[in-house]
C-alpha cells in the first residue's frame, strides 16, 4: 500500500487514514477509507470541503456541531462505526447550514432539506435522525426551545431480505473461497458485517464463538454450526481474524466485503440481497428450531422486538404448515353452504 501527501491527511502505520479538522478551536479526526479504496477521493473531497473557517459564530449550526463533537454524549457513543456515521452527517450539517442560526430552522426547513436526498430514502432518514439527535442536544445547551425534527416520520424503505434457498445455493457455488466463508459466517452467526470481519480465531473453541456486538455492545455466544466449522477448516490462518483480504490482512472496513457481495449478486443475476439479509436467515432458522425470541436475540444480538419483526414471515409459514392437517380434516361444506358463521 502506498502513501500520499495531502493536506490534513494522516496515515497510521497500520494503514488507517484520518483527516484532521478544526472547529471552534478544537481539533478532531475523521476516519477516511484506505487510500487505495475507490471511495477515498470522494470521501476526502467531502470532508475537506467542510473544514471550518475561524471564528465560528455563536448560535449557528457550526457552533452547535462543534459543541456536540466535544461533548460527553458524542464521545461516549459505544460504537466507533456509529460515531463515524454521526460525523458524516455532522459534516453535512456544517457544510450546508454552518452559518445559519440554530433557532431559525423550522420543521418546514427540515422537510425541504430532507427532500434533497431524492431517491435515497435510507440516507434521508439517517440525515433526519442525526439532526433530531443534534437538536435535542441543542435544546439542552440552550440553542433553542423546540425540536423541528421531532415529528418527522421516516420515509419507507425496502427491508433487508433474507436470501432464498436458490440465491444462497448459487452464491455459495459461485463465490470466491473467502467470500464464501464470509457468507457462511453471516448465515451461521447472524452477525452484522462489521462484527463478522472482526471475529478472531481466539474468540472460539471450535464449538462456540464469543464476541461483543459493536452496535449495542451486547455479549454474544454463538453455537458454531458444523457447516461453519468445516468451512473454516478449508482456509489457512493468515490473520488473527477469520476473514481477511487478498493480502492476507484483516479487512480494515466493511466496504471491500460489501463490494464483493454486490459483484457476486450481479454475477448470478440476483439483486437486492445484502450481507445483512443473512441475519434474517439466521433468525428464521433459529425460530424454526423452536427457540424463543429471547434465546434467538441472545444468539444474534437482537432485541426480542427485532426478532419478532425479522421472523414474522417464517412464523406465518410455520403456523400454516402446523394448521394444514387440521384444515384438511375439517368439513368445508358447512362453510361453503353458509350454515356456520366465523
Amino acid at each position: 500500500m502506498g502513501r500520499i501527501d495531502l493536506k490534513n491527511v494522516h496515515q497510521k502505520k497500520d494503514g488507517r487514514v484520518y483527516y484532521r479538522k478544526k472547529e471552534a478551536g478544537r481539533d478532531y479526526y475523521v476516519r477516511l477509507p484506505a487510500i487505495d479504496d475507490p471511495n477515498f477521493a470522494e470521501a476526502y473531497q467531502r470532508v475537506s470541503k467542510t473544514q471550518e473557517r475561524e471564528p465560528v459564530k455563536r448560535g449557528t449550526m457550526a457552533a452547535l456541531v462543534a459543541e456536540y463533537r466535544g461533548s460527553a454524549e458524542f464521545r461516549n457513543i459505544p460504537s466507533a462505526n456509529t460515531r463515524q456515521n454521526y460525523s458524516r452527517y455532522l459534516d453535512i450539517f456544517v457544510q450546508d447550514h454552518g452559518n445559519k442560526p440554530v433557532e431559525a430552522m423550522s420543521a418546514r426547513d427540515v422537510l425541504r432539506e430532507r427532500d434533497k436526498f431524492g431517491d435515497k430514502p435510507g440516507k434521508a432518514n439517517n440525515w433526519s435522525a442525526r439532526l433530531n439527535t443534534l437538536m435535542k442536544f441543542g435544546i439542552r445547551r440552550g440553542y433553542r426551545t423546540t425540536n423541528p425534527a421531532a415529528d418527522i416520520k421516516p420515509l419507507p424503505i425496502g427491508e433487508h431480505e433474507p436470501w432464498p434457498r436458490e440465491v444462497l445455493t448459487a452464491a455459495l457455488a459461485n463465490a470466491t473461497p473467502m467470500t464464501r466463508l464470509a457468507i457462511v459466517t453471516g448465515l451461521c452467526s447472524g452477525a452484522r458485517i462489521g462484527d463478522a470481519i472482526k471475529m478472531q480465531h481466539s474468540w472460539h473453541d471450535g464449538h462456540v464463538m464469543q464476541y461483543r456486538a459493536g452496535k449495542n455492545q451486547t455479549e454474544v455466544a454463538v453455537p458454531m454450526h458444523p457447516l461453519w466449522i468445516a468451512e473454516l477448516a478449508k482456509h489457512e490462518r493468515k490473520a488473527v481474524t477469520l476473514l481477511y483480504d487478498r493480502s492476507g490482512k484483516p479487512f480494515k472496513s466493511t466496504t471491500a466485503l460489501q463490494e464483493r457481495i454486490r459483484d457476486l449478486m450481479k454475477s448470478i443475476d440476483s439483486f437486492g440481497y445484502s450481507f445483512h439479509g443473512l441475519r434474517k436467515n439466521a433468525a428464521c432458522y433459529l425460530a424454526e428450531l423452536g427457540l424463543s425470541d429471547t434465546e434467538i436475540g441472545s444468539v444474534v444480538a437482537m432485541s426480542p422486538q427485532t426478532v419478532r419483526h425479522y421472523t414474522k414471515r417464517s412464523r406465518a409459514l410455520m403456523i400454516a404448515i402446523g394448521a394444514a392437517e387440521r384444515i384438511k380434516m375439517g368439513d368445508v361444506i358447512p362453510i361453503a353452504g353458509g350454515q356456520k358463521k366465523c
